[in-house]
């Protein structure tokens, strides 16, 4: 079994990657300044209970990043 694609392809499948992990980053990083900005207020229950799930988003877009790579990596037809 060959791991080829055509070029179409891999850079839609990447860019489509891309745009995920962008979009699960923006989400992480507006998730941490709204935590920064609760704690700042001394709202430390808020603040935590804010940033409480940005483990996971991150842990997705680190399989997002990993999958672009490994698109990029496969040789195209």
């Amino acid at each position: 079994m060959s791991n080829n694609i055509s070029p179409e392809v891999k850079v839609n499948a990447i860019a489509a990657n891309l745009k995920a992990l962008h979009a699960l980053l923006t989400v992480a990083a507006a998730r941490s300044a709204e935590g920064h900005q609760l704690i700042e207020s001394g709202e430390c229950n808020g603040a935590i209970g804010t940033v409480l799930e940005v483990d996971a988003i991150l842990d997705d877009a680190k399989a997002l990043y990993g999958a672009a790579i490994a698109l990029h990596r496969l040789r195209s037809m």
